[in-house]
């Protein structure tokens, strides 16, 4: 057979997994780097997002699917845009 094994399958995901967390970071320590540089209500949108994955990473158990890494690193993008920073590349599939 051609499929692939099931130990290769968990590893593709932990990778893809490991992409989207990377993704997200990128962008939040570029905004963090500049951070003096924004206004107090991207700051604020900072802090709120951080707080959200704070919240969502404290409640989430191994058997459940990990948090939407897109999602916040889509947030992110949107902050990255109103603060003037450029946001980080995505990475290519």
């Amino acid at each position: 057979m051609n499929t692939p094994t099931f130990t290769g399958l968990r590893n593709v995901v932990k990778r893809e997994a490991c992409a989207k967390r990377g993704d997200f970071y990128r962008r939040y320590d570029l905004l963090l780097a500049n951070w003096y540089l924004l206004t107090n209500r991207i700051q604020q949108e900072i802090e709120a997002i951080r707080e959200d994955l704070h919240r969502d990473l404290a409640s989430w158990q191994p058997h459940h699917p990990e948090p939407d890494w897109n999602a916040y690193a889509d947030r992110m993008n949107v902050i990255c845009r109103e603060g003037g920073t450029r946001p980080a590349l995505r990475l290519a599939n």
